[in-house]
């Protein structure tokens, strides 16, 4: 959504990335605050203040959500668990760590840092604020609004949504009490999607009350939470099954070829259609030139398939998205995914020596589900998500 990340900082070895929406949320924040929120409380000010100290308060805001992100990460890193970067996006912050907790403590330990870290703010400024009352009426208002909002985003945050905090917390008590990790997740995403319902519903109500900008926000956050509670639980079941898994164990390795010379209408009609291969390595003498696929010949008009041959249309192999033999087969995923690609080649030591396609892969973890049994300890996954919404 908005464009891809970009990096402005970096914190004890942390990468610190602001995403586009969170500009758009910094604006809205800031219009909030000095066309509404301190007019309220202050009428004395000018317009000019007004702006000045909306903008000062909405960047202090999001400095706080920086350092609740960064309880997080400094919990995990203390833990043994690195954290590659954190993210502000428009609901509020994403911490990725390489790797999830290997136990429930960890998880309760690194999922509570944040909430925790958000009443601590909130009690620091508020005392601030009652100190310097009467000193700087604006200093004085920046200090009561961060305290307020950071209040309830801790509170927020303890709500068992999954995958905010609180859901995160939940999912480390159902770990601990059932010993299965892939079970905890299940009952904290499930939980999550009613939150998520619970939300958009309650934006609903807000919206026919008259509360237009309020319902329209929680109906975003609730469909947000909901859209993220189910991806964390597929994300979660994926790992699992395919956490041990490589791209040896799941290529196949009768590699349909062609020739280069072949036509067009000739692989259509013989390989795709005639036996339902999506794509096929392009190769003259043993020598693999390149791949051809469903896409490339999307890319003729059909009145051209009889005479073109298929070297014309095919990716070099230079250009083809490969990965190696021992790969993970999660990876393979993301990767398929990540450059919407249907299928890559395997290599070992240059060559290639296996296929493996989307509809494969994902077949393969279908099957996975309905047969293997829920292990009882955590997987070791790639990568996951906490979000501070």
């Amino acid at each position: 959504m908005f464009g891809r990340s970009f990096q402005v900082a970096r914190v004890a070895g942390i990468g610190i990335e602001i995403h586009p929406s969170w500009l758009l949320i910094l604006a809205l924040v800031s219009y909030t605050l000095a066309d509404g929120w301190f007019p309220q409380q202050y009428n004395s000010w000018s317009t000019e203040a007004y702006w000045a100290v909306g903008i000062a308060a909405a960047l202090l805001l999001f400095v706080t959500v920086l350092i609740h992100e960064l309880a997080h990460a400094f919990v995990a890193i203390r833990r043994g668990l690195p954290v590659p970067k954190i993210t502000l996006f428009i609901f509020g912050g994403v911490s990725q760590m390489a790797k999830q907790p290997r136990s429930a403590g960890e998880e309760f330990q690194i999922a509570a840092a944040g909430p925790a870290t958000s009443v601590v703010i909130a009690i620091l400024t508020g005392a601030a604020a009652w100190l310097l009352r009467g000193t700087n009426e604006k200093a004085d208002g920046i200090l009561w609004y961060l305290a307020s909002v950071n209040l309830l985003l801790g509170l927020f945050n303890i709500v068992p949504g999954f995958p905010l905090d609180g859901g995160r917390v939940l999912r480390s008590i159902a770990w601990k009490r059932t010993g299965s990790f892939r079970r905890a997740t299940r009952v904290a995403g499930g939980v999550g999607e009613l939150v998520g319902y619970g939300l958009m519903m309650l934006g609903i109500f807000l919206l026919l009350g008259g509360f237009v900008f309020d319902g329209v926000w929680f109906l975003f956050i609730g469909w947000f939470l909901l859209g993220a509670a189910r991806g964390e639980t597929q994300n979660m079941q994926l790992e699992a099954i395919l956490a041990r898994v490589t791209a040896r164990d799941v290529m196949h390795t009768d590699l349909p070829t062609v020739r280069p010379g072949d036509s067009i209408q000739q692989v259509v009609d013989d390989h795709m259609i005639g036996r339902g291969e999506r794509a096929l390595m392009v190769a003259n003498d043993g020598v693999v030139l390149g791949m051809v696929d469903v896409h490339n010949v999307h890319g003729v008009p059909r009145d051209s398939w009889p005479h073109t041959p298929v070297q014309a249309v095919m990716t070099p192999r230079e250009q083809v998205v490969t990965v190696t033999a021992g790969t993970k087969a999660l990876d393979v995923l993301m990767l398929l995914a990540g450059k919407r690609v249907e299928q890559v080649p395997v290599l070992e030591e240059g060559c290639m020596i296996g296929l493996i396609t989307r509809r494969e892969l994902l077949d393969r973890v279908h099957l996975a589900e309905e047969l293997a049994p829920d292990p009882g300890d955590a997987p070791e996954p790639q990568s996951t998500i906490d979000r501070t919404a």
